[in-house]
């Protein structure tokens, strides 16, 4: 299979796929725990679909069976079902960043067990985006508020990032006339 485990959050689906199966070969998905996860076979033989159910811990088995209905493997995933958040908040209410510069938000989730992941907007894309993973870029100096929203019950939380221009670049003192300086100091 395709993987080992997955963790999901309630409701949740992930694709299951088979690999290396003959094509005389008879795929049959099963849930350990149908209360916790259902698994629903697809049209393609190799590929099914796992659905949480509500939080909890179960396998989802896939029995391979030859032409002659003789069992040929049994293989199965792990999958562990999560609650939806109850809450999410930011670590910090407002960050600094200088232009170009990128830095992940710390988003606080909770229960912290929860898979949820929030929907993160800019206010303003033009002074800073943020991408599905909390990490926020600097594009131009200015001000742009970051909102973590949690899809299953709404809730949302904000954070103020403000962006600095790049500070200007100095150009360092002409060789000569410190060398002159130095020379006035040393006659002296």
């Amino acid at each position: 299979m395709n993987v080992k485990s997955v963790t999901l959050s309630k409701n949740g689906m992930y694709k299951l796929r088979l690999y290396n199966t003959k094509k005389r070969q008879t795929i049959v998905f099963s849930s350990d725990n149908e209360s916790i996860a259902t698994v629903t076979s697809t049209t393609q033989p190799k590929l099914a679909v796992v659905t949480a159910v509500n939080p909890g811990n179960t396998y989802v088995r896939a029995t391979i069976s030859n032409s002659r209905g003789r069992v040929v493997r049994t293989l199965k995933v792990r999958v562990k079902v999560t609650p939806y958040a109850v809450s999410v908040k930011f670590g910090q209410k407002k960050i600094y960043l200088a232009e170009s510069k990128n830095t992940k938000l710390n988003t606080i989730i909770k229960p912290n067990i929860s898979q949820e992941l929030p929907l993160y907007e800019s206010s303003n894309t033009n002074v800073a985006t943020v991408n599905s993973r909390g990490v926020v870029t600097a594009i131009a100096a200015g001000e742009a508020i970051i909102t973590a929203t949690l899809l299953s019950s709404g809730q949302s939380a904000q954070c103020t990032v403000v962006v600095k221009p790049e500070p200007a670049e100095t150009t360092p003192p002409d060789a000569t006339s410190t060398t002159s300086a130095a020379k006035n100091i040393r006659s002296n």
